[in-house]
């Protein structure tokens, strides 16, 4: 069932935003790409999978585009494969197959960059989709895996586009059509908090992979215990991270968070990148009272988040974008130097009808090649909230601390009376 188009892979969808052209640069010598992890409660066929694919592509143009280095700005162009489909053994741990994805770069030609890898189960199947971080975010990649669902209890007859069907416009553009006032005075900038992370080059080697899931009853008492306290669940995520490496020795811990920006500046949904990155640091000290430290993380990303900040880092990117691989990996190794990276998903709502069901989702995961890094990646499907760690530097009890932390923090006797 080939998906129609009258577009050649010639054609230009659209030139790269400045954004989108940063991570492509950096790109030119480190992979980022991230994977999400779909356990669905059904036994999925190669090629039912790859029918289910194709109405997806559809559904979204940068799934089918490839990036053109050659023009001086970078340019999308109509890429009309299918996503590749690899089959593992049933039973491989999925932990396995996010560890070698990170080990094969998704080259920018011919496209599309995205591929699959799927899991036969006993009783269902895992899927694993690898985005290559040109074409979308975690929240994006979110939606391709509930796209992806619903496809698969949809009819076969379904999988042409719809004919004109354009690329999302670039962040840029959306954000400099947002009417935002001149973004209000920070906290003073802390030379120590921009200080750059160290590069390493990239080998092919296979990072070491961590996940956990908290039980139902622990992620209900975390919600509403950070609704007690005024703080959102991620600023209590920051907070767990940071008490974790502060007992671990750490007298300064740096955190940076993806904020995304349809929620924060109201971007139409789209699978494509509408994130900006959100840095919070914590000392030593502010690790014996763990609330007050994720109210601090709270009100730091609070400030972060509002839309004139946005629009304005939006701005200063665009009129200064870099024009060499070398000068996006100066950018980067400021911009996203970090203890920890958290990028958290959310709830996942996910599709409940017909056949297939979505029962877990991990991830994203990926490494971004800086060194001592550790991407966590959060997201809470079937009420557990679920925690995947990459790195190549592993600190065996970062997610079981994390998860003591929040029990500890989050017991039924101890919530305050307000």
């Amino acid at each position: 069932m080939p998906i129609s188009h009258t577009r050649t892979e010639t054609e230009t969808a659209r030139e790269l935003g400045a954004f989108e052209r940063t991570i492509d640069l950096y790109m030119h010598r480190n992979p980022v790409q991230f994977s999400l992890v779909a356990e669905i409660d059904r036994k999925v066929s190669e090629q039912t999978l790859a029918r289910a694919l194709q109405r997806v592509q559809a559904q979204h143009p940068l799934l089918r585009v490839s990036v053109d280095r050659r023009a001086l700005q970078g340019r999308y162009r109509w890429a009309e494969g299918p996503v590749s489909i690899e089959t593992a053994a049933e039973g491989t741990p999925w932990q396995a197959i996010v560890a070698g994805e990170q080990t094969r770069p998704l080259a920018h030609e011919p496209g599309p960059l995205m591929r699959t890898v799927r899991i036969p189960a006993e009783t269902g199947s895992v899927i694993v989709l690898t985005f290559a971080h040109q074409i979308t975010d975690g929240i994006g990649g979110m939606r391709v895996v509930a796209d992806l669902v619903a496809a698969l209890d949809g009819d076969e007859e379904g999988g042409q586009s719809a004919p004109g069907q354009d690329v999302p416009p670039s962040q840029e553009t959306l954000l400099q059509a947002l009417e935002a006032e001149a973004p209000p005075a920070g906290p003073p900038q802390d030379e120590l908090m921009n200080a750059p992370g160290e590069l390493t080059r990239f080998s092919g080697r296979a990072p070491h992979v961590s996940a956990l899931a908290l039980q139902r009853g622990l992620t209900t008492r975390l919600v509403t215990r950070c609704h007690t306290e005024g703080v959102s669940v991620h600023a209590a995520l920051c907070a767990a991270a940071s008490t974790v490496f502060h007992r671990a020795g750490r007298t300064r811990v740096r955190v940076l968070s993806p904020i995304d920006l349809r929620r924060a500046a109201g971007l139409p949904d789209a699978v494509a990148n509408r994130f900006a990155g959100a840095r919070t640091v914590s000392e030593a000290s502010q690790a014996e009272d763990f609330w007050k430290l994720a109210q601090h993380h709270h009100r730091a990303l609070e400030h972060q988040r509002a839309p004139q900040v946005l629009k304005a880092g939006s701005q200063a990117l665009a009129q200064q974008p870099p024009a060499t691989p070398e000068e996006a990996e100066a950018m980067m190794a400021v911009a996203t130097a970090a203890d920890i990276q958290i990028t958290n998903l959310g709830v996942v709502a996910a599709p409940a009808h017909g056949r297939a069901r979505l029962t877990a989702l991990w991830g994203p995961a990926q490494t971004t090649q800086l060194a001592g890094e550790h991407v966590l990646g959060v997201a809470t499907c079937g009420g557990r909230l679920r925690m995947t760690e990459l790195t190549h530097d592993p600190l065996a009890v970062l997610l079981p601390d994390m998860a003591t932390v929040l029990a500890q923090q989050c017991t039924e006797s101890d919530v305050p009376s307000r």
